[in-house]
């Protein structure tokens, strides 16, 4: 029984591996160096999953698809960047703003591959210093939290993924800027847009208001470029990376109706996550 059950395990093993190998060769085709490199790692990468019983996808970073759920879906836990339920019809949510239309399905930027996500929660102490004594004395001073940095990959391997990445950037590159000049009021004169930051759950980072501090796009010249479907009567041909790197500064935001409506026993027990469509998660 054992070894009917080893052989059997050993055969579907055997035709997993199969079908990821195929499934990677579709998704990657091509006989390039970068081609056959990425080819390799993510077979390994199966094989790796494939011999844990898991596989490929079920526990992995890789998305070869971003799925069209809206923000909000208490199924969705992937690493999301949006904008603000009140925001209005603005960036992606401005029906005549195409070169950020891909974004709309999605509500927001959805990270393809999980990202690395770096935050750092303080206390400040002020120390005293009494005439001879051995130990400072530290008083409280205040609480924060920093800023969230996340670095992730963003990949085009079709034109459409290619005109997804394009509304990314353009996304990033218009949430640092305020609305200005030309805008109509009462828009003209406002501060860049709060946002919601989301990922891997409603106990992890749920909804958390913030603002892009910075962000920096890596245009690295040893990976191909990738002509992006550009909407409308656009003419003009735009690249973007096949593969690139961006990170992003985020600093949280929290109103001072918000500060005031806080309480630590409410907080430690997780009662103070917010939701997508209201008001917004506590850090």
């Amino acid at each position: 029984m054992a070894n009917l059950f080893d052989n059997l395990s050993s055969r579907v093993l055997s035709k997993s591996q199969s079908l990821a190998s195929d499934a990677i060769q579709k998704a990657i085709p091509g006989d390039g160096f970068l081609a056959k490199s990425a080819r390799g790692i993510l077979t390994s990468q199966s094989a790796r999953l494939l011999s844990n019983g898991l596989f490929p996808g079920a526990a992995s970073s890789q998305a070869p698809k971003l799925r069209n759920i809206g923000f909000g879906n208490e199924n969705d836990i992937r690493v999301r960047l949006s904008l603000s339920p009140q925001s209005g019809d603005i960036f992606y949510r401005d029906p005549t703003n195409e070169i950020q239309s891909p974004l709309r399905a999605t509500d927001g930027v959805v990270w393809p591959y999980t990202p690395t996500i770096n935050v750092s929660y303080s206390a400040s102490y002020a120390g005293a210093s009494p005439t001879h004594s051995n130990y400072v004395q530290q008083s409280y001073n205040s609480s924060s939290v920093d800023q969230i940095t996340v670095v992730g990959q963003f990949t085009a391997n079709t034109p459409e993924e290619a005109s997804y990445l394009l509304a990314v950037l353009w996304f990033l590159k218009s949430s640092t800027k305020s609305f200005f000049g030309q805008d109509q009021s009462p828009s003209r004169g406002t501060p860049p847009p709060v946002l919601r930051f989301s990922g891997h759950g409603p106990m992890m980072f749920n909804s958390l208001p913030v603002v892009i501090t910075n962000h920096t796009q890596d245009f690295e010249p040893s990976v191909d470029y990738i002509e992006a479907s550009m909407p409308g009567d656009i003419r003009t041909v735009t690249r973007v990376p096949t593969s690139m790197n961006i990170n992003i500064s985020l600093a949280p935001v929290v109103s001072r109706k918000r500060q005031t409506e806080f309480s630590l026993k409410e907080y430690s027990a997780g009662k103070l996550i917010g939701g997508p469509r209201g008001v917004g998660g506590t850090p």
